[in-house]
């Protein structure tokens, strides 16, 4: 009876020893290794930036001001330059616009018109102060995310925007299937009044990434998400149709899944940046 009694102790202090070596273990880990969480990128950027807030400033009347943003523009989406794009395209197919009489499979001149007017074509809109921004999602290797459809009975956030709420009963999950639904708007409301009218390209779509396309943690193996992407992610274009000239607007852009909770103090899900237009 005495050797059972100091059999459980033995084995309850080994437990606990070890339940104490793994807290350690990982809260070290947690400290060490760099932070994983679901990041929406803003491009193009300018390496003169500071990465938690970018400023995209120029001047529609001054082609040596917004050249720089339509090349900026031209060198994130030249990873996704193909003859044979995606049906849906994931993002234009080309960075050379008509005047560079490069040519251009059928293909790819029908998946440029999906994305007008944020192509190449209208120099993403930077000439005539109507600029075309375009979100990314990163760090998403680790993440399976639960998206909003109508298609469950679980309740749709109030503060969700419209536009999200028309799109779920446009194009049910069903057919489309799921989307990580995105939005941005002014972030204070001065902004709100000075941004204008927003429009999601490509326009006959979804506004957000389809999560047949996100190469999310559900859908590559263990050992292959810190291996970068061979293929890179879809795109969401952001369009501002008549942004207020000479203020500087604060923008925020989020996404909507069930699984992200908003927090303005945190970057998860969310991004924002500086829209400047002299």
């Amino acid at each position: 009876m005495g050797l059972e009694k100091r059999t459980i102790k033995i084995i309850v202090i080994v437990a606990v020893v070890v339940l104490i070596i793994g807290g350690i273990i990982g809260l070290l880990l947690g400290l060490l290794l760099p932070q994983r969480y679901v990041e929406l990128e803003v491009w193009p950027r300018s390496p003169e930036d500071t990465y938690n807030q970018p400023l995209i400033r120029f001047n529609p009347d001054n082609a040596g001001s917004w050249h720089d943003w339509y090349r900026r523009t031209n060198d994130f989406l030249r990873e996704y330059e193909t003859t044979t794009p995606e049906v849906p395209p994931r993002a234009p197919c080309s960075t050379h616009n008509q005047m560079d009489q490069v040519h251009r499979t059928e293909p790819c001149n029908v998946a440029m018109k999906m994305w007008t007017p944020c192509t190449a074509d209208y120099f993403y809109g930077y000439n005539i102060g109507k600029p075309c921004v375009f979100l990314r999602l990163g760090y998403i290797h680790y993440w399976v995310p639960e998206p909003y459809n109508i298609s469950t009975n679980l309740p749709i956030p109030p503060e969700m925007p419209r536009h999200i709420q028309q799109a779920m009963r446009q194009y049910p999950v069903y057919k489309y299937g799921d989307f990580v639904w995105v939005s941005c708007e002014g972030e204070f409301p001065s902004d709100q009044e000075n941004i204008g009218p927003i429009q999601y390209i490509p326009a006959g779509m979804p506004p957000g990434f389809s999560t047949r396309r996100l190469h999310t943690a559900d859908r590559i193996p263990y050992v292959a998400r810190n291996l970068p992407d061979d293929t890179p992610g879809p795109i969401v274009a952001v369009l501002f149709e008549n942004p207020r000239r000479g203020v500087l607007i604060n923008v925020e852009c989020r996404i909507w899944t069930r699984d992200i909770y908003y927090d303005r103090s945190s970057r998860v899900g969310r991004a924002r940046f500086e829209l400047y237009v002299d």
